[in-house]
C-alpha cells in the first residue's frame, strides 16, 4: 500500500471520528432556557429543583450554578421530569414556567396543550429529571465536629450522615449519628445510632411507613436497642420552603444493657407519635428537626423521648456551619442508669 493511500485512509478515519463526536457533542447538548426576573438569560441543562434551589448547568460554566427558584421569571424545557407539588401531588411530564408579575396566577404549566396542568410557581417545591441516575435522586449532608481541651486532654468528636433517595411517591432517609469523647488515660464515652425510614404517599395529605433503628449509648448503660416500628403520618404545612408533619404507630423493640446492671434482655411493645418540621431560607440558613414519644404498653409508666435537631448556616456552595442537638430521654429505664443522654456540638457540613 502507498504511502498515498496510508495518508488517505487516516485522513478518512479521522474525519468519521470527528464527525462522531461532533453527533455525540450535539446529542447531548441541552437548549433548556432559564430567564431571571432581572432579565438575565441561560441556556443549557436544567438539573433539577429543591429545598427553593434550581440547578443549572451550560457548557461555558465550569460548574454549576443554584438559581433562586422565586426570582425566575421564565423557564422551558422539552426534557420529561418529576413534579413534586406542595399538595403532595406528584406529576411526570414536561414542564414550562410563564412570566408573571403576581403569585396568585397559576404560571406553572405541566405538559404540551391542551392538557396540560396549571399551578402557582411556589406550589412546585421539587423538580427531577425523569431519566436521573441513582446518585442524582439521592439529597443529604454529612456532618462533623471536634473538639479538644487541652487542659485535662478532653477531646470529642462528632459524626452524622444522612441520605434521601426519592422515586415517586416513595421516599427512603437513612441516618448515621455518632459521637465519641475520652481522654488519652481516662475512660471514654460513645453513641452510636442508626435510622432508616421509609414513607410512602398516599394521598397528598396523607402518608404511612415504617422505621428501623438501632441504638447504643454508654451514658444510659445500653448495649443496643433494636426498634421496628409502622406508622401514619399526615401533613399540617406544606409551603415552598416550610413543611410540618406528625405521625403516629405502633413500634417493638429489643433492649440488652449493659452487664455491668445484671439486667437480662427484654422486649417491650410502645405506641409511637411525633413531629417533623423542616424549614430553609435560600443561601442562608436550614433547619430540620424530629421528636418522636414512645410510650410503653408493656411497662405502664414508662415513656421515652428521641429527639435530634440540625441548624446549618451556609458558608460557600455546599458548605455550612452547622449545630446538631440530639436528646434520648427514659423516665422508666428497667435498670440502673441516666435516665437522659443529652448532646450538644457543631460542625462543618457538606450538603449534596
Amino acid at each position: 500500500m502507498t504511502r498515498r493511500r496510508v495518508l488517505g485512509k487516516l485522513c478518512r478515519i479521522n474525519a468519521i471520528i470527528l464527525l462522531s463526536l461532533l453527533c455525540s457533542m450535539t446529542a447531548f447538548a441541552k437548549d433548556d432556557v432559564v430567564v431571571l426576573k432581572n432579565g438575565d438569560r441561560l441556556t443549557g441543562e436544567i438539573i433539577g429543583m429543591q429545598s427553593g434551589e434550581l440547578k443549572f448547568f451550560s457548557d461555558y460554566m465550569v460548574e454549576s450554578v443554584r438559581l433562586d427558584w422565586a426570582r425566575v421569571e421564565r423557564l422551558e424545557s422539552k426534557s420529561t421530569y418529576m413534579i413534586l407539588l406542595v399538595d403532595g401531588k406528584i406529576l411526570t411530564n414536561v414542564l414550562r414556567l410563564l412570566p408573571s408579575n403576581s403569585g396568585d396566577v397559576a404560571n406553572f404549566v405541566i405538559g404540551p396543550e391542551p392538557k396540560s396542568i396549571r399551578v402557582q410557581q411556589l406550589d412546585v417545591i421539587r423538580i427531577i429529571p425523569a431519566n436521573a441516575r441513582f446518585s442524582k435522586l439521592l439529597e443529604g449532608s454529612i456532618d462533623f465536629g471536634f473538639s479538644f481541651t487541652s487542659g485535662n486532654d478532653q477531646y470529642q468528636t462528632e459524626l452524622v450522615a444522612t441520605a434521601t433517595y426519592r422515586t415517586g411517591a416513595h421516599s427512603f432517609t437513612a441516618l448515621i449519628d455518632s459521637s465519641f469523647s475520652g481522654q488519652p488515660k481516662g475512660t471514654s464515652t460513645r453513641r452510636n445510632q442508626f435510622t432508616f425510614d421509609y414513607r410512602k404517599q398516599l394521598t397528598p395529605l396523607w402518608y404511612a411507613g415504617g422505621v428501623f433503628d438501632l441504638l447504643h449509648s454508654d451514658q444510659q448503660s445500653l448495649d443496643l436497642r433494636t426498634s421496628v416500628g409502622a406508622l401514619l403520618g399526615r401533613n399540617l404545612k406544606q409551603t415552598e420552603n416550610t413543611r410540618l408533619s406528625i405521625f403516629g404507630g405502633l413500634a417493638g423493640n429489643r433492649e440488652k444493657y449493659s452487664t455491668s446492671t445484671g439486667s437480662p434482655e427484654s422486649t417491650n411493645a410502645d405506641a409511637m407519635a411525633g413531629a417533623d418540621f423542616i424549614t430553609f431560607r435560600f443561601g442562608k440558613t436550614d433547619l430540620r428537626s424530629r421528636i418522636s414519644l414512645f410510650p410503653s404498653l408493656t411497662t405502664p409508666g414508662r415513656m421515652r423521648l428521641q429527639a435530634t435537631s440540625n441548624l446549618k448556616f451556609k458558608i460557600a456552595r455546599d458548605l455550612y456551619l452547622g449545630f446538631h442537638v440530639y436528646e434520648n430521654f427514659d423516665s422508666k429505664p428497667p435498670v440502673r442508669a441516666d435516665k437522659n443522654d443529652l448532646g450538644i456540638s457543631t460542625s462543618l457540613s457538606w450538603k449534596f
